[in-house]
């Protein structure tokens, strides 16, 4: 039997345990940590269990590696930039690039890639708002620690981000230490010492306007604003706009933040611009006064700081302040920083509030539910859009079931249905995706595999489950129980949507049943008919 990351609850198996190394990591004291690089990578080597760890220093305008720090292996000092070829592309590309043989990739190997162990590796940037501050560099992989990197690729990100922000801080306050160790505050040292105010104090702050008010009252200690503003997507269903007033400003004023946000903003959900009812006042909204009667926009400008959560935008938050005050380098920095955590933990708190609905097992089978079988399809539809790469889906219908319930009871029903989960787990590729999309239906998704690929894993499924025997204990009794699936490919068919993928799916299953039941067919058939029934007509 092929070995599966999957356990039969649905959910990834594995063997990393990535919330024990979160915690770890997250205890390390920035102001106690004289390296804070090697003590990453001992604990990411004694959580997950890799011997050959780095974190590489890497200076993009120079093309060179300018540190290095690992373990697991030696690196004379004048061979490091033998070995940037792969830490480049990461950088240059902001994605993790992650092989089970980097042989396959002459062009980025290095001289020593031929003493490895074996030939896997991953390579993952460290990035603190979309800024590559590093690179982590896992090598001497096993072929199942490399599919479990991949299947596990958003906990490796979020992991890495993490990563990431310490290192900022930790150089960000290694560099005032350094120049300023043991004299008096200088205004970079008072961004640090607020900043860490505010992370300490959003801890232990639940609801989101508190969180708003004590962002605002820190900036307001080191950027004189009259209001700022934000617009975000927090669970992807949509734009929010709030804005907090430290001054009286008029609904002209909160008015022109939006228009400008109209403008700076790339990521609209089928708005073309946003108007003053997409507006939460989430703080000072005693301020607001009747428009007109206020003109701060006549002497201010405003200045944006983009949120990157999971190398994604996340949002934009818009200061707006009096023309006469300039941006130092450093003030400039603390608010990208602030707005970073913001962002954080605004993103925390949405799903915190939405728990219930991002829920992702079926509590019949255990198998992924609808919601996030389609979350997970997105991502391996834009892959195969991306690349081109072959994609199939199959629509499995239970025959009859309708009767079986009737016959047998619904409990009876629910039994036949967990049986086959379990034929359906027990016979599948560790990197395919499983639902129960519905009642007696279940979907499979299956990256890289063709349409004959695809019609092959179907027809053997087919004939896996009408040779099974169920048992109906209350009658004591053995039954026989057929499927009928509907196959669709995305190079074969080229649907322009996950939704339409699904679609064809279907369609493909609705045909066979229609011809007869525990069958498999494809919507190459379907189009074919279709066009038979147009020659027929012409």
């Amino acid at each position: 039997m092929e070995s599966s990351l999957y356990s039969r609850s649905g959910g990834v198996r594995g063997h990393f345990n990535f919330s024990v190394l979160q915690k770890h990591i997250a205890m390390i004291n920035l102001g106690e940590a004289r390296n804070l690089p090697l003590q990453v990578i001992k604990r990411l080597a004694l959580d997950l269990k890799f011997k050959r760890v780095s974190i590489v220093e890497y200076d993009e305008a120079t093309d060179r590696i300018v540190g290095i720090t690992n373990i697991g292996f030696r690196l004379r000092g004048r061979d490091i930039n033998l070995t940037k070829l792969v830490v480049s592309k990461v950088t240059r590309e902001r994605e993790p690039f992650i092989t089970d043989n980097i042989e396959a990739f002459p062009e980025l190997m290095s001289p020593f890639a031929q003493s490895y162990r074996t030939p896997a590796c991953a390579v993952i940037p460290l990035r603190f708002q979309n800024e590559v501050v590093g690179v982590l560099c896992l090598s001497d992989l096993s072929v199942y620690q490399v599919e479990e990197l991949r299947q596990r690729r958003i906990e490796l990100e979020t992991i890495a981000e993490q990563i990431g922000q310490l290192l900022f801080h930790w150089q960000f306050l290694k560099e005032e230490r350094g120049e300023e160790y043991g004299t008096r505050l200088t205004e970079r040292s008072r961004y640090f010492q607020l900043l860490d105010d505010f992370i300490e104090s959003v801890n232990t702050i639940a609801d989101t306007e508190s969180i708003v008010s004590n962002f605002s009252q820190l900036l307001r200690e080191c950027i004189p604003f009259n209001f700022w503003g934000m617009i975000f997507n927090p669970l992807e269903k949509g734009e929010e706009i709030i804005v907090s007033l430290a001054e009286k400003a008029s609904e002209d004023d909160v008015r022109w933040l939006v228009e400008r946000f109209s403008q700076e903003w790339p990521k609209k959900s089928g708005k073309s611009s946003f108007s003053l009812s997409d507006v939460s006042i989430i703080s000072g909204e005693e301020l607001l006064v009747e428009t007109g009667s206020s003109s701060i926009v006549e002497s201010a400008s405003v200045e944006f700081f983009p949120i990157y959560l999971d190398n994604n935008l996340f949002g934009l938050i818009g200061v707006v302040s009096p023309a006469s005050f300039n941006y130092t380098d450093d003030s400039r920095q603390f608010v990208k920083v602030m707005s970073h955590h913001l962002g954080m933990h605004l993103k925390k708190n949405y799903l915190m509030v939405a728990n219930q609905e991002l829920e992702y097992q079926d509590n019949l089978t255990g198998l992924f539910n609808q919601r996030h079988f389609y979350y997970l399809v997105e991502r391996e539809f834009e892959r195969s859009m991306r690349y081109n790469v072959p994609f199939s889906i199959l629509f499995v219908d239970i025959d009859h079931f309708k009767d079986i319930n009737d016959t047998y009871g619904f409990e009876e029903g629910d039994n036949i249905l967990r049986e086959i989960s379990r034929i359906i787990l027990d016979n599948h590729r560790s990197t395919d995706l499983i639902s129960r999309y519905s009642g007696e239906r279940f979907v499979l998704a299956l990256p890289e595999t063709h349409l004959r690929e695809a019609e092959m894993v179907a027809n053997r499924l087919r004939r896996l489950i009408a040779g099974h025997t169920f048992y109906v204990a209350p009658e004591n009794i053995f039954i026989k129980v057929t499927a009928s699936i509907g196959v669709a490919s995305f190079l074969d068919h080229r649907p322009r949507s996950v939704a339409q993928f699904i679609e064809f799916a279907d369609t493909a299953l609705y045909f066979a049943k229609r011809n007869g039941r525990n069958q498999v067919v494809s919507y190459t058939y379907v189009i074919n008919m279709m066009m038979k029934d147009s020659g027929g007509h012409g």
